[in-house]
């Protein structure tokens, strides 16, 4: 009405008169915009009071709950897509708060009435086809969370749905779907296969800001995928710093309005507050988002997606546990039971039982195929993808040598016992004999016709070995760079070298299946072990000599004894290939590093007498390399994520 009038006023006036109608317009705006802006929030007790006057109105005698106030309305988001989104999204917020549901017995009957023999959950109504992959995946979910909330068992195995859907239409669903997997089989009471784990992982594919389909949706799920296995999100600090950058004045996220991200704020404040730790630009963030949810509000005691939208049962789940999250509700206390299994994750605390975090994360721009501690073990040098090896301060993190000199990716990286030379291996079919306190080059080693996988220094830092793609292994002077002796023995490539510590020894790991124990002295081959029709992928030696390890394709390790060449461990100890293993400097514990595609790696520490594993590390990458330091007090990792981290062995 005001615009149809203020049009024919203007057009029919001068232009005088037309600027002053306008500017009243202007005016009469801004006066409204800064009411607005001026409207006392809520209090945490009236947004819960209500919410309760919301519930009330919209309960079904059923148990169910319609979208919304009106009965006729069909609701928005999830709440349009399945009627199982609005009961699923009530039982929620009804246990966070430690609400009795208004017709509970009956919300349990309606539940279990949704879900068929074959352990399919379903919906009636909404734009899902129930019997799609997307509709069994998001139905049957929603239902294993509702009825665990409600303390209740489904009438049939829904796992099956799951396992079908996991043979093959799992990569077809929206990128958004990736952590209902995890949570459906947690509300079912066991964790996610391995296998299915690995598929839908590979899945997850970050861009270098960390999001995933350059969506925020799409990227929180991957956030609360790793929350609910108890591992680090690759890439977290990447996807905080667009998360921070993204965020609107208002304090929303609405990246692409209005119809993918109508979640969008409730994901990346859940990321913000998973990712970034206590930080306090993530918590000043978090505290804008609130007040924008709060914005949201409406007069009926419900939240709309947006503000000044009609109130959603599914709005209304996001916006608590945005305001959850920031602090601004206090859920019951105590929590109740799996309070993490609750809807996606609002009172997963953000300290949750992950892997033990990092002391140290150094950021690399290319794959880390080595890392070594100094022998003060005060720096961490670091070989990578792009053609450099690097010297790092444990402490700072900081940079303190760039050692540029291969012309391919390095490979291998090895201190010298005196901490004087530094020795890498490379693609370019070289090694490399550095100052280490310089960066210079003392020698070049040449002659290997295939990549330098590993360098080792002698105990006496004299000789330098290399084991090279070409099924050779060389020894060199240290401090001549002159050959010494060829050794040629193995069928496939030379993946790993270690010296044994008297010195008069080596031990080398191939592809073609063999650990060789070779004579220095002599380059004849005192003893082949055959461990695998596989490949070994890496070995090493006990500080006293009295044990060699081999890290096995496929995951397998072995130990053998020297003293007789007996085996004393063989065992599965990943699920993926081993690319390294290192003993700790006691010789009591080993370590060993998994590799796969597009999965972060797990570093776990075996009893060496026993087998048995005592502790264990999640890196963000797949693992091609672990060190202890040498107090072993520290234990480093590098990864094809480009990060190499150290994490303390300490209480």
């Amino acid at each position: 009405m005001l615009q149809a009038v203020g049009r024919s006023h203007i057009e029919g006036c001068s232009m005088p008169h037309r600027n002053a109608l306008t500017f009243c317009i202007v005016l009469f705006a801004m006066c409204r915009a800064a009411i607005a802006a001026d409207t006392v929030m809520p209090t945490s007790d009236e947004v819960l009071e209500g919410l309760r006057e919301f519930y009330r109105v919209t309960a079904r005698a059923d148990g169910s709950f319609q979208e919304g106030v009106d009965p006729d309305y069909l609701g928005m988001s999830d709440c349009a897509y399945s009627d199982m989104a609005a009961v699923t999204y009530a039982v929620t917020v009804h246990k966070t708060f430690g609400w009795k549901l208004p017709y509970e017995d009956k919300t349990g009957k309606f539940l279990l009435s949704r879900q068929k023999e074959n352990g399919d959950f379903f919906n009636v109504a909404g734009t899902v086809d129930p019997m799609s992959a997307a509709g069994r995946t998001y139905n049957t979910t929603q239902g294993l969370v509702a009825l665990h909330a409600l303390g209740l068992k489904p009438r049939f195995n829904p796992l099956p749905v799951f396992e079908e859907i996991l043979k093959k239409d799992y990569k077809s669903l929206p990128p958004y779907s990736t952590s209902f997997f995890p949570l459906a089989y947690l509300c079912a009471g066991q964790p996610i296969p391995e296998k299915a784990d690995r598929g839908i992982r590979e899945l997850m594919v970050q861009d270098e800001t960390g999001f995933m389909n350059d969506h925020v949706a799409a990227t929180f799920h991957a956030s609360h995928y790793y929350s609910l296995v108890g591992e680090q999100t690759p890439k977290s600090e990447e996807m905080v710093a667009r998360i921070l950058r993204d965020q609107k004045p208002d304090g929303s996220w609405l990246i692409n309005m209005p119809s993918r991200d109508r979640h969008a704020t409730f994901d990346a404040v859940f990321t913000l507050l998973h990712e970034g730790g206590d930080r306090e630009d993530c918590r000043a963030a978090i505290q804008r988002a609130a007040k924008w949810a709060l914005s949201c509000r409406n007069a009926d005691g419900g939240f709309g997606h947006y503000r000044g939208s009609t109130s959603d049962a599914d709005a209304i789940y996001f916006h608590v546990g945005t305001l959850v999250m920031a602090g601004f509700l206090k859920p019951v206390d105590p929590l109740p039971a799996d309070a993490h299994l609750l809807s996606w994750g609002h009172l997963i605390p953000p300290t949750t039982a992950r892997k033990a975090q990092a002391k140290q994360s150094i950021k690399l721009s290319g794959w880390v195929g080595g890392v070594a501690f100094n022998p003060a073990g005060t720096h961490l040098a670091t070989g990578t993808a792009d053609h450099l090896a690097r010297v790092f301060d444990i402490d700072s993190g900081e940079e303190q040598l760039s050692l540029k000199g291969h012309q391919d990716r390095v490979s291998s990286v090895q201190f010298s016992r005196d901490g004087q030379r530094l020795a890498t291996g490379s693609y370019d079919r070289t090694a490399i004999v550095w100052n280490a306190k310089t960066a210079e080059i003392q020698h070049r080693l040449e002659g290997h016709t295939g990549a330098v996988m590993s360098v080792a220094f002698s105990p006496d830092s004299k000789t330098i070995a290399s084991g090279s793609l070409d099924r050779t292994i060389r020894l060199w002077d240290a401090a001549t760079g002159e050959l010494v002796r060829k050794f040629e023995g193995h069928g496939s490539w030379v993946n790993s070298v270690a010296f044994m510590p008297n010195g008069q020894r080596l031990v080398s790991g191939s592809s073609d299946g063999s650990v060789k124990v070779w004579e220095l002295s002599t380059g004849k081959v005192l003893k082949t072990l055959p461990a695998t029709i596989a490949e070994v992928r890496s070995i090493a030696v006990s500080p006293d000599g009295e044990h060699i390890a081999g890290g096995i394709r496929y995951g397998k390790i072995k130990v053998w004894k020297t003293s007789n060449w007996e085996l004393q461990l063989d065992f599965e100890g990943h699920r993926a290939d081993v690319w390294s293993v290192a003993f700790s400097p006691d010789g009591r514990t080993l370590a060993s590093g998994d590799g796969d595609w597009n999965r972060g790696g797990p570093i776990k520490l075996w009893n060496l007498k026993t087998g048995k594993q005592t502790h264990g590390f999640q890196h963000t990458g797949e693992v091609l390399c672990v060190t202890f330091s040498p107090d072993g007090k520290s234990i480093a990792a590098g990864a094809t994520d480009k990060t190499a981290k150290v994490w303390s062995l300490s209480p």
